[in-house]
């Protein structure tokens, strides 16, 4: 499933400036808005939120869902909730047709919101959550563009050896001081996930492809296993 739109025209020419090796990488389509919470019992908040979908049909969003922090949670219940939108027009609007400090009282009383944030693709995403590893990068502006092109190098060398994986960056918008970009590495199962870290471990050959992606990275902020899945679909 892929979300359908264009990059904002501003990040489009920040990338093309940026980008001096051989081309800019094509741009994902779409938009998503995160709510980052903390929830007193994930599975019962993610089971009511399925019951309940008003608050996704108000934002207008076309697919929406939850990730559940595995590893390295900052603090328990860590989770985020997530809606796709065709376009960040969508998406920004979608800020005026929902207030999450405003929610239903049964929804309010099973979480935390601590922040929420919009993110574009920078590369094509195919939507099929499950395991996902994420970084939080800090990388420098004329890196950005060179970096999404290694990780467009390495999904493809990952699936041409065998391992159903998608790989998406994402560029943040009004994340404050919490968001950088994020790097996301999507697998079918865990043991898919550990399969593949196996394989770089023993020396891969796509290996060399990370390496240089992650010498364009000043730091990595964190990195943390999650859940993901989808909850809900516009009909």
């Amino acid at each position: 499933m892929r979300c359908t739109a264009f990059l904002l025209t501003a990040l489009i020419a920040s990338i093309a400036i940026a980008d001096d090796h051989g081309g800019t990488p094509a741009p994902g389509d779409g938009a998503f808005v995160t709510l980052m919470v903390q929830a007193k019992d994930p599975d019962t908040y993610i089971e009511v939120m399925k019951q309940n979908t008003a608050p996704f049909e108000a934002l207008g969003s076309s697919v929406a869902g939850v990730c559940v922090t595995k590893t390295g949670a900052d603090y328990p219940g860590q989770m985020f909730v997530w809606n796709a939108f065709d376009s960040m027009e969508q998406a920004m609007a979608a800020t005026d047709a929902y207030d999450p400090m405003k929610a239903p009282a049964e929804l309010a009383a099973l979480r935390e919101v601590k922040y929420n944030a919009m993110f574009k693709p920078l590369k094509p995403f195919d939507l099929e959550p499950n395991s996902e590893r994420l970084w939080r990068l800090k990388i420098a502006p004329s890196n950005v563009a060179p970096f999404v092109g290694k990780m467009t190098e390495l999904e493809t060398a990952l699936r041409e050896a065998g391992h159903d994986m998608n790989i998406g960056v994402f560029q943040p918008f009004g994340g404050g001081t919490h968001e950088t970009i994020h790097l996301r590495a999507v697998s079918p199962t865990y043991a898919a996930s550990g399969k593949v870290i196996d394989e770089a471990f023993a020396g891969a050959e796509w290996m060399s492809i990370w390496g240089a992606a992650m010498a364009l990275v000043d730091e990595i902020v964190s990195d943390n296993f999650e859940h993901c899945q989808v909850i809900y679909t516009a009909s």
